[in-house]
């Protein structure tokens, strides 16, 4: 889910104890704004395509929309590559774009994601534990969108087609192979469980992180986590500017803050957890990203940074990739190389959830930092 969140994560409570869904809905192709997509199967193929805020199938007018029969449908945007996906998928207009949805099984949804965050030679164990993670976010976090529950973006999870055949095939095998799991929380209720690229060594706390209860995270220390050092360097009066915009939020007109005037609190793991003037308040992560946009994506990677100040500049150092809250894909990945089941490494970085059905056991068990190895990290690291 080459920059950090560009949406705060909706972390509310997850849905009540009960079945899961069977099928999920995603919106997709958002980023690509299409004012026209084709869908072709098997020697059908048709036109939809949004003018004056009307949808158009084959150059017929279609009032509402036009839903398509399940199968394996091959999309395609303009003269950009085919993506294809196993479900209905749906059109309709909105505005000048086609929106398009796609009703898909929940396991062949969590098999998707599971291959385009991560990269080829993840760990099998490691898969496993971020297809459950995958899972609850799914069950418990429907309805993000209207019209559907999720959409391809890192504002939910990442579904993207282009992944590499046999890493798609360890993908599905690990969705399989977990069929039916999801965290729970106390009460019941499935957790929604967050992950992210990598946490440097810590994670993060979900409530400081973005307020809100029912991840089954915690901040935990994560030892044989790459640190993955990075800096970013910006004139103070962008930093200035920023500030004042952010501070505002919801409060009126932006006033000037001098950058010298802003106070930067921690949390756990060395996170910024607020920024304020003293007057307002924001979210470190909500800062971080916002920083991030300013200076044009990919430059910020996550609120976990020290600020140092100098002849008008302001340099950000830090590390890890990511919102930092829940399964640490690097750390996940390292753990699984060095023999931990995806049971034991959820027990890790969801100490408040419960694996349910439990199938395998989450009691901790002993064992030593794990040795220094390399570790692939996220597909994306968006996270």
């Amino acid at each position: 889910m080459t920059s950090i969140v560009p949406t705060v994560l909706a972390l509310a409570l997850g849905a009540a104890a009960g079945p899961l869904p069977d099928e999920v809905s995603v919106r997709i192709l958002g980023r690509l704004h299409p004012a026209s997509v084709e869908l072709s199967r098997r020697g059908e193929r048709h036109v939809a395509v949004a003018s004056g805020g009307r949808l158009w199938v084959d150059g017929e007018p279609v009032a509402g929309g036009r839903a398509f029969p399940r199968d394996t449908w091959r999309l395609r945007v303009g003269e950009g590559p085919a993506r294809e996906y196993a479900g209905a998928p749906s059109v309709a207009a909105s505005g000048e774009e086609v929106a398009v949805v796609v009703r898909m099984a929940l396991e062949d949804y969590v098999a998707a994601v599971v291959a385009a965050e991560t990269e080829s030679g993840t760990p099998s164990e490691a898969l496993r534990a971020l297809a459950v993670v995958v899972r609850s976010y799914a069950a418990s976090a429907g309805g993000r969108h209207a019209g559907a529950d999720l959409c391809d973006l890192a504002h939910c999870q990442v579904m993207g087609t282009n992944a590499p055949p046999a890493h798609r095939a360890s993908a599905r095998a690990a969705a399989r192979g977990t069929a039916g799991q999801v965290l729970r929380v106390e009460g019941g209720a499935v957790a929604t469980a967050a992950f992210h690229a990598a946490c440097g060594g810590h994670t993060a706390d979900p409530r400081e992180a973005f307020g809100g209860k029912g991840t089954g995270a915690a901040a935990v220390a994560d030892p044989g986590c790459p640190p993955v050092p990075w800096q970013a360097t910006l004139p103070e009066s962008l930093l200035s500017r920023v500030a004042a915009r952010e501070l505002a939020r919801g409060h009126g007109p932006p006033l000037p803050v001098p950058s010298d005037a802003l106070h930067f609190l921690r949390g756990q793991g060395g996170y910024v957890v607020q920024v304020t003037d003293g007057r307002s308040a924001v979210g470190g992560e909500a800062f971080a990203r916002a920083l991030d946009r300013a200076l044009g994506h990919g430059r910020v990677r996550n609120a976990r940074f020290e600020l140092h100040r100098s002849d008008g500049s302001v340099q950000l150092v830090g590390s890890g990739i990511g919102h930092g809250v829940g399964l640490c894909q690097a750390g996940s990945a390292r753990r699984a190389a060095d023999g931990q089941g995806y049971a034991r490494i959820l027990r890790h970085y969801f100490p408040e959830a419960r694996l349910d059905p439990a199938g395998f056991s989450l009691d901790p068990v002993s064992a030593g930092p794990p040795a220094p190895r390399s570790a692939p990290l996220s597909r994306t690291s968006s996270r």
